[in-house]
């Protein structure tokens, strides 16, 4: 019967009609300790269960009307009248089936869902409304508190670009009307060689070997330091002390080429590499 329906609805190959039935007896969340409630379920092609859900729901506003009439009118009508009835609220307008939440009706968004305040549970249908709104909330707070971090966590990053490179990232987010923050480059972020530290070579090539040769000779020291750090795993200790074995390779292979290259112009050799490797 139409006074026992909790609800209507489709969700894309599925229509469901709920209703309570007195002889049975339930303790689900979902009923709050009413009527059981019961579910029965048709399945087809997206198109047809939704055509059915919009003649179902029809067909229970037209019960709700003619409950309404019936209580206004108490004479009898005629034939003709409840022809006419049946023939308008038999073509509903997209309109009309828009406006039923008006008629205390709830029609959800991508799917198709009718909780009747008409049913004998209209109270806990209004608690399920109540709990439904208060989840959807904590979700969009929780959503928001999500995205203010993520912002947050960009601008760190935009505003570290913008000390090593001079110049603010496009990526930077700003609110409306918020001018984007100055930041000065960072002093040393730029790696350069001290002009001290270059010989004064007058030949281009051995100026440009004797260059590569001080800047990897910085980068054994560093890799130096890197591998004598303590409390590292043993994976780690591994790898950082083959990679300063690598970097002592290339200093003495460098420093062969700048012999070679002396010897070729005619110059002394030098020992560079074995004077100035830390022990």
């Amino acid at each position: 019967q139409w006074k026992q329906l909790e609800n209507l609805y489709f969700r894309e190959k599925k229509f469901a009609v709920e209703v309570h039935d007195p002889r049975r007896i339930s303790v689900s969340r979902r009923t709050f300790g009413q009527s059981g409630l019961v579910v029965q379920t048709w399945y087809a092609n997206t198109s047809l269960i939704k055509s059915i859900w919009v003649m179902a729901i029809s067909q229970h506003q037209f019960y709700l009307d003619r409950k309404q009439s019936k209580a206004k009118i108490p004479s009898a009508r005629s034939l003709d009248d409840i022809a006419m009835d049946l023939t308008e609220m038999g073509t509903p307008k997209v309109s009309k089936l828009v406006s039923l939440e008006a008629k205390n009706q709830l029609i959800m968004a991508s799917n198709g869902s009718l909780i009747s305040s008409g049913s004998q549970d209209s109270e806990v249908s209004e608690e399920q409304k109540k709990e439904k709104i208060m989840e959807l909330k904590k979700k969009e707070k929780l959503l928001q508190e999500k995205l203010l971090q993520k912002v947050e966590e960009l601008k760190k990053i935009c505003l570290r670009e913008a000390e090593l490179t001079g110049k603010m990232p496009k990526e930077y987010p700003l609110s409306a009307g918020e001018e984007p923050p100055q930041v000065r480059r960072r002093v040393g972020t730029a790696f350069k060689l001290d002009d001290n530290l270059l010989p004064s070579e007058e030949d281009p090539a051995l100026q440009d070997l004797e260059s590569n040769f001080i800047i990897q000779q910085k980068l054994v020291e560093a890799a130096k330091k890197l591998a004598s750090e303590p409390d590292l795993c043993k994976n780690v200790k591994k790898k950082r002390k083959q990679e300063y074995a690598d970097a002592v390779k290339k200093l003495q292979e460098i420093e062969n080429s700048i012999n070679e290259y002396r010897i070729k112009c005619g110059k002394k050799p030098t020992q560079k590499s074995t004077l100035t490797l830390p022990g």
